[in-house]
């Protein structure tokens, strides 16, 4: 019998209950940033707060579909982000140059170029972040996004091209890999 995240098991006449996915765990540290955020300790503060965090607990778990497990999957994936958010930075820094170079040179005159591409993404998230990472880089804007099909304004067509083999494509690719 599952109750609000915990299940319940009786042992000769004991009720005892063991929390799911390590929810003591998070209980605890709910309290601890009871004590925290609260700046003292008293056993009114105490008693209150663990009511508090076990209620929490109770409403991160039915409603807000909290677990243990997710969050693991999410701290796994932290490597991942901050190496997708260097190459994206960098990404953009080299784009900038770019556009500066064209903006700045007399003789060079932009010729923009739309391009439709279909990477392969699975996940609606994924597909989000490539649109906007195109869009946050300088020189192209991502139009349109409809049945994983992207349409892109490159403001120059050296832009445009490999848009499909693009690095931060990559690290979107394995951030979805290691979501499944």
């Amino acid at each position: 019998m599952v109750f609000y995240g915990f299940k319940h098991f009786k042992i000769s006449g004991v009720v005892k209950w063991q929390a799911e996915y390590g929810g003591l765990r998070m209980i605890f540290i709910l309290y601890i940033l009871w004590f925290i955020f609260n700046g003292r300790f008293t056993a009114e503060t105490a008693v209150v707060g663990l009511i508090v965090c076990c209620a929490l607990y109770f409403f991160l778990c039915r409603f807000l579909g909290y677990s243990i497990k997710n969050d693991i999957a999410s701290i796994k994936k932290i490597p991942l982000f901050i190496v997708f958010f260097v190459v994206l930075f960098f990404h953009i820094v080299l784009s900038n140059i770019s556009v500066i170079k064209i903006i700045l040179s007399p003789n060079k005159k932009p010729e923009s170029k739309f391009v439709t591409f279909n990477p392969g993404l699975k996940k609606f998230t994924s597909k989000c972040i490539l649109a906007n990472s195109i869009t946050l880089t300088p020189g192209t804007y991502t139009l349109k996004l409809e049945d994983g099909q992207y349409t892109v304004h490159a403001l120059v067509p050296d832009f445009a091209k490999d848009l499909n083999n693009m690095p931060v494509l990559k690290y979107i690719r394995k951030m979805e890999d290691k979501a499944q």
